[in-house]
């Protein structure tokens, strides 16, 4: 690991390998859209209308507002891959961590003109760096009313997650990967009050911190609050490691789960498992974020392990469904499989019905890529198949109302790689 490190600081001038792939994030005009990868600086794009992709700055500091003292060379910057938007205000928040210094989260927000807007750490309560690889935002009261309160003014918060997936650069020295699940550093989910256009960091108020039960939590689905305010729900896919090299050297099944959680007393009131199909990369519609949803969507591995080519994890995972899951009942409310010899490339992209109201969260389409393995006969059938390597592609629109059915499947010119993301944008975001 050490050898590593050090190659890749003298291939890009940093320790950590960036390769900018793990999630997009839309900026809201012009086409501009970030690359993210965990730790490290965002690349900029730009697309335009007739499909073309511009690699505006790889590296993009926000004139080097993103990269200073605070943040340590192994964070090479930095962002998280998982950044939320809040529809009502068109803010994008995204939570991240310091590798070494005090334990921290870094919650970073952008404005909805797609420049920064808050950068703030707020420490953490135990003695042990998490991993915090994503978070959770629940919206403040808006103008409807939406948020809550029946139109009365309410805060919204942004959800921390100290789990104890924890970040040790020592471990590197016995050749160990940095991160590992350590469930003696004990589990917190904070609500840090998100602040307001006109305030500075931390004016808000303190960060709420609630115990709960070590585990896992590397994506969200949503969080959202009680009308009176007082309770908060996270609904979340948690994972407990039977070991600590964790997800992040052998693969854990991770299933939905929900906290209700408790601002008055600081406690978490209930919690438990809302479906026992393991679960990865959640979604749902966007514009609900931070708000109650009924529905949320889910990929379902097929298959775990086996070597993975591009490790860590050690343990690859094969993916070749949709599931609708229900966030209130619990339970999956339908499914949609790949055809035969199709494996999901990754998490769907909701993209709402024109005109359309959230509603309960299913007025919208999934876009899903799917791809064919080289040398398969699925591969070799299709008309489209990637001459380098014999793979082939497609991408279904399924309906998301009902049962979820495919209305539509385009086949595609080559071969879109498995582990790959993406992010929708509509035409007149497009530069």
């Amino acid at each position: 690991l050490l050898w590593g490190l050090l190659m890749n600081g003298l291939r890009a001038a940093q320790p950590q390998k960036d390769t900018a792939n793990t999630g997009l994030l839309p900026l809201g005009k012009g086409g501009r859209v970030l690359a993210l990868m965990e730790q490290c600086l965002p690349a900029e794009l730009r697309v335009e209308t007739d499909g073309t992709v511009t690699t505006v700055a790889a590296g993009f500091d926000f004139d080097g507002q993103l990269k200073d003292l605070a943040r340590h060379p192994f964070a090479g910057g930095a962002l998280t891959a998982h950044m939320k938007v809040d529809a009502g205000t068109g803010e994008r928040i995204g939570v991240t961590y310091p590798s070494a210094g005090a334990p921290g989260a870094r919650i970073t927000t952008f404005a909805a003109d797609g420049s920064l807007f808050s950068d703030e750490m707020v420490p953490l309560l135990g003695t042990a760096q998490s991993m915090i690889h994503d978070c959770a935002i629940v919206r403040g009261c808006d103008s409807d009313g939406r948020g809550g309160g029946g139109g009365r003014e309410m805060r919204g918060y942004t959800l921390l997650l100290d789990l104890p997936m924890t970040v040790r650069p020592r471990r590197m020295l016995a050749d160990r990967f940095p991160v590992e699940y350590e469930p003696g550093a004990g589990g917190r989910i904070g609500l840090h009050p998100r602040r307001g256009p006109d305030e500075a960091d931390g004016a808000g108020g303190e960060t709420i911190w609630i115990e709960v039960e070590p585990c896992v939590v590397l994506h969200t689905v949503n969080a959202h609050q009680s009308n009176d305010g007082r309770h908060v729900t996270l609904t979340a896919l948690r994972s407990t490691p039977s070991g600590e090299a964790s997800f992040i050297e052998s693969y854990s099944s991770a299933f939905l789960y929900q906290w209700v959680l408790d601002t008055t007393s600081a406690t978490c009131v209930r919690e438990g498992l809302l479906c026992n199909t393991p679960l990865e990369f959640p979604t749902l519609d966007g514009r609900l974020a931070g708000l109650e949803a009924r529905f949320g969507y889910a990929i379902t591995p097929c298959s775990i392990g086996g070597p993975n080519r591009y490790g860590p994890p050690n343990e690859g995972i094969l993916i070749d469904g949709v599931a609708k899951l229900d966030l209130r009942a619990g339970g999956v409310r339908a499914r949609w499989q790949a055809p035969d010899g199709f494996y999901l490339v990754s998490e769907p992209t909701f993209v709402p019905k024109a005109g359309s109201a959230p509603g309960d969260g299913d007025a919208g389409f999934l876009l899903v890529f799917v791809c064919a393995a080289a040398g398969s006969g699925e591969a070799e059938a299709a008309p489209n198949r990637e001459r380098a390597d014999g793979r082939a592609a497609r991408l279904y629109v399924l309906d998301a109302a009902g049962e979820m059915r495919a209305v539509a499947a385009l086949e595609l010119p080559g071969a879109v790689p498995y582990g790959l993301h993406s992010a929708w944008l509509p035409v007149e975001e497009l530069a």
